[in-house]
């Protein structure tokens, strides 16, 4: 299936919106590790979206923690982005794509 340009927008502005908020708030409880948000996938309809992200350690640890945590980071998220008339649940994934 083909994604239209409004899709691709809007995984855009939720990946960097949801990277700011990582930044911002929930790496004061994890400031050793470093994690990334890689790509976005929400669904053409917005009942959710998969948020895969990477981190230079414990990525298993970290997915569950944003898991426990994506109530709160939506919160943030809805406070963040304004012009989407549905927000989006997330589902954090790990990105493990490793280069070689």
């Amino acid at each position: 299936m083909r994604k239209s340009h409004r899709t691709e927008r809007i995984n855009n502005l939720l990946k960097q919106a949801i990277s700011e908020i990582i930044q911002e708030e929930i790496m004061e409880y994890s400031p050793e590790n470093f994690i990334t948000v890689m790509y976005v996938i929400a669904s053409p309809d917005l009942n959710k979206a998969e948020v895969y992200v990477s981190a230079l350690k414990d990525l298993d640890n970290v997915v569950e923690m944003l898991n426990k945590r994506a109530p709160y980071i939506r919160h943030l998220l809805g406070q963040k982005v304004k012009g989407l008339r549905r927000l989006p649940k997330l589902i954090f994934k790990p990105d493990e794509y490793k280069l070689l």
